[in-house]
């Protein structure tokens, strides 16, 4: 008697555990988006970047981590008939600029450093921006941070928000660090102070967009 319940006890069993294993798992449905959710798709270059997509540059980050910032604004900067983009977004508390200089030119800039300095902290004067700028000499320099700073450019420049008809002007002057890829820009918008920014040249190919939904 007792054998034969014991059977029958082990039979259900068996019966349970075959069900169980012809009706296999329940697929589980995949999340669904939020609005504005940013997609898997990315883009080769990042000109083509538009407000909402996700710009990641390899290794920028202070801790050289991936520095990822969401565009919130494209702009644009126009000189000697050339038109380049401005890509710009928060980063850590902090806004962060890209310019790209064309669909298909692999140079790129970044202002990723948050610092704002004063002519004074980068050791220049007013009348000495105005003596490189007359004389375009690319062997002067600066000295910062203990290193020297060769004159690379300087030009004035058209700067169209949100790639609107109207533009503002500037002047520019940047200096690129000796046997660095850093530079030192060096702004002078209408009415207000100069101001020099850390900017970085930066490779397209380092540069990834991720287009929003």
């Amino acid at each position: 008697m007792i054998t034969a319940t014991l059977l029958a006890v082990l039979g259900v069993v068996l019966v349970i555990v075959l069900v169980a294993m012809f009706k296999g798992p329940k697929a589980v449905p995949p999340p669904a988006k939020t609005p504005g959710q940013v997609s898997a798709t990315v883009d080769a270059h990042p000109w083509n970047a538009r407000r909402g997509d996700v710009v990641s540059i390899r290794g920028a980050a202070d801790d050289f981590s991936d520095l990822d910032f969401t565009v919130d604004r494209r702009s644009a900067y126009e000189s000697s008939n050339r038109r380049w983009v401005d890509l710009s977004g928060e980063y850590r508390g902090r806004r962060v600029y890209l310019e790209v200089m064309g669909r298909t030119e692999p140079d790129a800039m970044g202002i990723l450093d948050g610092r704002k300095l004063s002519l004074p902290d980068v050791q220049l004067t007013e009348q000495q921006l105005a003596d490189m700028d007359s004389r375009q000499d690319a062997n002067a320099f600066i000295q910062y941070e203990n290193k020297r700073w060769y004159f690379d450019s300087s030009r004035e420049i058209g700067y169209f928000e949100n790639e609107g008809q109207q533009g503002e002007g500037l002047y520019r002057w940047l200096f690129r660090e000796q046997n660095g890829d850093r530079l030192i820009s060096i702004e002078k918008w209408e009415g207000e102070p100069f101001e020099a920014r850390i900017a970085k040249r930066l490779n397209t190919q380092d540069i990834t967009v991720f287009k929003a939904s």
